[in-house]
This record gives C-alpha cells, structure tokens and sequence, in this order.
C-alpha cells in the first residue's frame, strides 16, 4: 500500500465475503500500533470504526518502510448480540 493511499484512509471497515447478501460488520474499535524503523513503536487504542484524531495523527506520519497493525480488532456482526474479535491487519507501506 503507497504512503498516500494509506494516509487518505479514515478508519476500519469490515465486510463479509461469500454471503448471498451485503452484510457488513460494525466495527466497535481497535489497537493501532505504528513500527517505523529505527523508532520507537507507537500504541493507540481506537473506539469505534472511525479513525481518533490520535490514530489519525499516527496514520498522517506513514512513510515507505513503515508497518501498521490493526490488532484487537472487535466488531459486532449480522446477529452477534456481543462484539467478537476479527482477523488482525498489517499494513506495510511502499
């Protein structure tokens, strides 16, 4: 993923794949964790789907080399009455 794509993101979105119907999961929040090299790693704890102005900050410094992961991603799908947790992302920028 290039740098400005990954920038112009504004949250986390979770779709099912391979449903006869567009189902779509909510996301309830997530664990940003920024690893630049040759840096200290950054946390953030993001509520909701939607980036906080603090992820946001974190994902405004993505350059080539960089690692983003989306861990402890927890969501609420299609007749979960609890949110679960979903597969985690790694992002590493070109």
């Amino acid at each position: 993923l290039g740098n400005g794509e990954f920038r112009a993101q504004r949250g986390v979105i979770a779709e099912l794949e391979n449903f006869d119907f567009d189902a779509r999961c909510n996301i309830a929040g997530f664990t940003l964790v920024y690893a630049a090299p040759r840096q200290d790693v950054v946390e953030v704890i993001n509520p909701g789907a939607t980036f906080s102005s603090q992820a946001q900050a974190v994902v405004s410094r993505a350059k080539p080399g960089d690692t983003y992961y989306f861990n402890n991603v927890r969501a609420r799908c299609p007749g979960d009455e609890v949110t679960r947790r979903i597969n985690p992302m790694v992002f590493k920028i070109r």
